[in-house]
């Protein structure tokens, strides 16, 4: 597999946006085409109290940078909140999820390698079953923040 030439994208530019959930953008910015398969890097981004995805495991390795709000990731068992400028490294098989813990958008990048993120969200938006060699696990339900109004009329 071969490199993609050097490019430049502006804030608005993406390489692939996925189809996501309403309340959970998702766009790609660099591909695993870009890489040679070594990585993918996306920009995502949840509205207030908006809940990811169910608690999950993969057999690829994932960092999540937050740059702006509050979102709470669950590692196996433990919950930590992290803000603006906070890595979160989930290894490879560490089942984890996350949040939106705030009234708030919040926005982040996630690296993911090797690449190829791109193509799970490709067969979900294509209502195909997760590719096998990503070992996509699902252990529970999303994880909502304990932070979150309790009646939806105070969001």
């Amino acid at each position: 597999m071969q490199r993609s030439d050097p490019f430049v994208l502006e804030p608005s530019q993406v390489r692939l946006e996925a189809p996501g959930e309403p309340g959970f953008k998702i766009e790609f910015k660099v591909l695993a085409s870009d890489t040679a398969g070594q990585f993918t890097l996306l920009e995502w981004a949840l509205d207030p109290w908006q809940l990811g995805p169910g608690l999950h495991s993969h057999n690829f390795d994932e960092a999540f940078y937050v740059l702006s709000g509050l979102v709470e990731f669950q590692v196996r068992d433990d919950r930590y909140v992290l803000g603006p400028k906070q890595v979160a490294w989930m290894p490879r098989n560490t089942p984890h999820s996350f949040s939106n813990a705030g009234p708030e958008l919040a926005t982040g990048l996630n690296v993911s390698a090797p690449g190829g993120l791109e193509r799970i969200f490709a067969a979900h938006a294509a209502g195909e079953p997760n590719p096998t060699e990503f070992g996509v696990a699902f252990h529970g339900p999303p994880v909502g923040s304990d932070r979150a109004p309790r009646n939806p009329s105070q969001v």
